[in-house]
């Protein structure tokens, strides 16, 4: 049995240290990462901005009109998948009204009406925001949607970049949409480059026409690189 002083034992222990550096920094920098991460997808903004959160998963840019499909896969440089309606003559091209749709959706965020902007969507549909808060049915989407206009979204406007990316028609009265966007703080003119996302639309063929039934919101972080060409 040996006894060590307490100057020997910390001389041990600050001579490990200085041996394996590694070990105290290299969990600290992957958990900083996920740290920051996390508060990113919480918070749905750039840290020195800190804007309030937004229920669409923050994101969508200013735009007065919406773009036209691209890259979808359609015949003809339509942009809409050769199974579609449109081809078919079931259910007719979706793209007109769920346009009207997306318009009506900007138009009441940025006047801050809760209600109307439920209305957009099916009496039954869901909606999946960016931060995986599900809302269900247009009442909860109207009365929570409300809570963020009154209270944490004001002055703010939902912008469409593209709409849409993609639509697809995995039967002929169903169609899948995907857009970009963000939502623009006020004063700012456009996106920020931070601020942009993808989002995807669900739309069902009813009896009044193509309704949402579907949304789910993700932040663009481009964790991944580039793919190859």
């Amino acid at each position: 049995m040996s006894l060590r002083s307490p100057a020997s034992d910390q001389r041990q222990r600050h001579t490990a240290r200085q041996r394996h550096p590694a070990r105290r920094t290299g969990l600290r920098r992957p958990l900083a990462l996920a740290a920051t991460a996390v508060f990113a997808l919480a918070t749905g903004a750039n840290a020195a901005t800190a804007p309030a959160p937004d229920p669409a998963g923050g994101h969508l840019a200013a735009t007065n009109e919406l773009t036209e499909p691209t890259g979808s896969g359609g015949s003809g440089g339509s942009g809409e998948a050769a199974g579609s309606p449109e081809a078919t003559g079931s259910a007719g091209s979706a793209l007109p009204q769920l346009k009207r749709l997306i318009q009506r959706q900007a138009d009441a965020w940025n006047r801050g009406d809760g209600t109307a902007f439920a209305n957009t969507y099916a009496e039954d549909a869901e909606f999946i925001t960016f931060d995986g808060t599900h809302l269900r049915g247009r009442p909860e989407m109207a009365r929570n949607f409300q809570i963020y206009f009154d209270n944490y979204t004001k002055g703010t406007r939902l912008v469409f970049t593209k709409v849409p990316v993609t639509l697809r028609y995995p039967m002929p009265t169903t169609a899948v949409m995907i857009t970009n966007g963000c939502v623009a703080n006020p004063g700012e003119p456009e996106c920020r480059p931070d601020s942009h996302s993808v989002q995807t639309y669900v739309a069902a063929h009813r009896e009044r026409g193509w309704e949402l039934v579907s949304f789910q919101n993700t932040r663009v972080q481009n964790l991944l690189p580039p793919p190859r060409t």
